[in-house]
């Protein structure tokens, strides 16, 4: 017998199975859709729905620690029951942490290995090593699995002869299309007629060498994420790690100022895109943060008394951009920025008390974690998704060499 009809229940579940692109276009097919596919939970569970979350993934969490000598600590965070586990310190070069002001997490790769840089306030950029790191801060590969590290070479490109040249990104991912770890900086800099303009260049884990990228960013002003407390046009935006799956995102202004932008750049194909925020976004009124939701840009825009969760469905396209949740912040929590989300969906914040908030969108409830230790925990709290893996570096360095000397100092 034929039937003109299906349930609804099997209707929905059909419509779930879609990509998000394909949600963002059906959304005209007639108003039951619309509605469907206007609904923030919907929309936040189809775009979980791509996502692993039965692997065995954890979150690590870095953050300062008295009790350790150079204070950078790291700590594993369960999934299902934010456990945390004993601290350990950040393995980072010893002579490097008694000059930088802080060890930050560039980024976290799907297979395993994190990445480290040194960075500095700029109150202590003042002495005289603020002329070393005008160019370049050091990077460090890093597998917590297997401890290995690797300290990236230094580039021997040429740079403009600017006195005004400094590094302003880094950020770190992985290409799949040639399975090759890649760390990816951009360079500002006055050209001879006092205009800005950028240089980048990228680093191959596999070929252990730098090489200049043929991008043309002179129509952009990039954010500067350079000093974690220094003025700035942009320090009411920040920025979360979104390089896991090789794509890397920037909010931005086009050069003349007539529009906010968020800048994207592809490791496999090298392409710089764009797309427009809507007005209602300026960062006169929040602070953003730009954040990555299962190889969605998301951006929070936050308030002293709230913060507000989008997603771009489609990119380039505008209207796509779709609000998902509104988080009210209780003052007891003490809750400051977003951290980024775990493959399960949930979304971490800063406090600025030691404790690690994890909200969970669905329930809208938000869980403290105690991070034992923590000093000034706003300020340096990082937490990014970790997966055990046993990726190799490619064999040992100073920092390694460095770590298995007092090893045997020990004994």
């Amino acid at each position: 017998m034929a039937v003109d009809y299906f349930p609804k229940h099997l209707v929905f579940n059909i419509l779930f199975k879609l990509p998000v692109r394909s949600v963002v276009r059906l959304r005209c097919v007639c108003r039951s859709w619309c509605a469907l596919f206007s609904d923030p939970n919907f929309v936040y569970k189809n775009l979980l729905s791509c996502s692993d979350s039965t692997t065995n993934s954890q979150i690590l969490v870095k953050y300062d620690d008295y009790r350790f000598e150079y204070l950078a600590a790291f700590s594993f965070l369960c999934n299902d029951t934010f456990d945390m586990s004993p601290p350990q310190e950040i393995p980072y070069p010893h002579d490097i942490m008694e000059k930088c002001s802080f060890v930050d997490i560039v980024g976290s790769c799907c297979n395993g290995v994190i990445c480290l840089r040194d960075g500095y306030f700029f109150g202590d950029l003042l002495g005289l090593w603020d002329d070393v790191y005008n160019y370049e801060s050091n990077i460090v590969l890093w597998n917590p699995t297997t401890s290995e590290t690797k300290i990236l070479p230094q580039s021997n490109l040429s740079h403009p002869p600017s006195e005004s040249f400094s590094l302003e990104i880094v950020e770190f991912g992985f290409d799949s299309t040639t399975c090759d770890y890649k760390v990816l900086r951009i360079f500002q800099y006055l050209t001879h007629d006092n205009q800005c303009d950028y240089l980048a260049e990228i680093y191959s884990l596999r070929d252990d060498t730098w090489r200049k990228l043929d991008v043309s960013l002179n129509s952009l002003e990039l954010p500067s994420y350079k000093f974690e407390n220094g003025d700035s046009e942009y320090n009411y935006d920040h920025r979360a790690h979104t390089g896991a799956n090789g794509t890397f995102h920037w909010c931005a202004k086009e050069r003349d100022h007539s529009r906010d932008l968020i800048v994207s750049f592809d490791l496999s194909n090298e392409v710089i895109k764009t797309t427009a925020l809507p007005d209602t976004f300026s960062s006169r009124y929040f602070w953003r943060t730009i954040l990555c939701l299962n190889e969605h840009v998301a951006l929070s825009l936050s308030t002293n008394h709230h913060v507000e969760l989008w997603v771009l469905l489609e990119y380039g396209v505008e209207e796509s951009w779709t609000k998902l949740f509104t988080v009210a912040c209780p003052e007891y929590l003490e809750m400051s920025l977003p951290l980024g989300f775990s493959r399960k969906g949930e979304l971490f914040f800063s406090s600025w008390n030691e404790h690690l908030l994890v909200w969970n969108p669905p329930e809208e409830t938000i869980s403290p974690v105690p991070l034992e230790g923590a000093v000034y925990a706003s300020n340096c709290l990082q937490a990014v998704p970790y997966m055990e893996s046993h990726t190799s570096l490619k064999g040992c360095n100073k920092l390694e060499d460095e770590q298995n000397s007092g090893d045997a100092a020990q004994c």
